[in-house]
């Protein structure tokens, strides 16, 4: 009657061969890939978002767009936060801080 062989009889691979076949079939990891991603970049966004909101650390009262009026477009110097509200755009900023004073008409 034919026996099962047991598991002392099956050789275990040796974590030194595993990893030498891994590091030949995979490439090795890019040290830029491997960084953190990029955070938005700083330039000029249009609020996109349906609603109207403040982020008190500018602070900035931002307005959606409607029939009578544009969306607010502002000049975000460190990029925009990351909450995707805000839409790269080549608009001219209408938008300054609420602390801020207003766009003179040449501006």
């Amino acid at each position: 009657m034919p026996t099962a062989k047991s598991s002392k009889d099956v050789p275990e691979p040796t974590p030194q061969l595993e990893d030498a076949a891994t590091s030949a079939t995979e490439p090795a990891p890019d040290p830029e890939s491997a960084a953190e991603p990029a955070g938005p970049e700083p330039g000029v966004y249009e609020y996109t978002h349906y609603a109207d909101c403040v982020y008190p650390h500018v602070p900035l009262t931002c307005h959606a767009a409607t029939a009578d009026s544009p969306a607010t477009v502002f000049e975000w110097p460190f990029g925009p936060p990351d909450d995707g509200r805000w839409t790269k755009t080549r608009k001219k900023p209408n938008a300054v801080a609420d602390n801020m004073p207003a766009l003179s008409s040449e501006e």
